[in-house]
């Protein structure tokens, strides 16, 4: 923002008894063009129902001087025009003065907004309605995204805000998402290799831990087996029939015992 600006702010807010065009055969819908430098020149948006009473309520802000806003002579420029068929008509045009509008002593800073009605000129240099309108000077400090421009209209200022915001969001998610392939990515290739850390020596020892293993399992289950006939055993000649899970004592005749 250059030094020693300022930010003028014109509020086009609605236009009553507005004289409708004699080539407007239909219901007429307005748009106002306004400006400070006719080298930019700004536009609202298309009233569609306010007919002879449009309503806009556009913010316009201007990059100024301070010796623009002292000076008396300074002023905005707006026209009004019907939308038409082949091209659109002109309604009227209106010269505001801000020397008229704001109380400002050698363009000092008028927050609050001031207000006012202005006469509408038709095309043939007669009056006919009015043009509701505001406006208000800020400091420049007070706009930074208003750098580098010398016009722009409020909503066209916050649509550039949300796209500013929509970009920087849509770059954090892009680069989430590219971080969160990167890692799906690593995580499937190590699911893919088949590491192989062993060699003849950890094989070797590694099966000869196995048939130790299995040696010693067997052998402690034999020993189990052992100690449990041994516990069964009793005197009166019974034995223990292996290989089932419960004791059975076996009765021997006397012909047996002889034999």
């Amino acid at each position: 923002m250059e030094e020693g600006t300022q930010i003028l702010e014109i509020n086009l807010i609605s236009a009553q008894s507005l004289k409708t065009p004699i080539a407007n055969l239909r219901r007429m819908q307005t748009y106002a063009i306004l400006w400070v430098d006719s080298s930019t020149k700004l536009r609202t948006k298309i009233d569609h129902h306010g007919d002879e009473n449009p309503t806009w309520n556009d913010k316009f802000l201007f990059r100024v001087s301070p010796e623009f806003i002292s000076r008396d002579t300074s002023g905005v420029s707006v026209e009004i025009y019907a939308v038409g068929c082949i091209k659109d008509d002109i309604v009227g045009t209106v010269r505001l003065l801000i020397s008229s509008c704001l109380n400002s002593n050698s363009g000092t800073s008028t927050a609050t907004p001031a207000f006012t009605a202005v006469q509408v000129r038709r095309p043939s240099g007669r009056f006919h309605g009015v043009l509701n309108i505001g406006a208000a000077v800020y400091s420049s400090n007070d706009f930074s995204l208003f750098n580098g421009l010398t016009a722009i209209c409020f909503r066209d200022l916050m649509q550039e805000k949300e796209n500013s915001r929509w970009r920087r969001r849509r770059r954090l998610n892009s680069i989430g998402s590219k971080r969160s392939e990167q890692l799906i990515e690593t995580v499937r290739s190590f699911e893919s290799c088949d590491f192989d850390f062993s060699d003849g020596t950890d094989s070797t020892t590694s099966s000869s831990s196995s048939s130790v293993s299995t040696a010693l399992k067997e052998w402690n289950c034999v020993r189990t087996a052992g100690e449990m006939a041994g516990k069964n055993l009793k005197s009166d000649g019974g034995g223990l029939l292996c290989g089932l899970m419960m004791q059975k004592k076996i009765q021997l005749r006397p012909l047996d015992q002889n034999l």
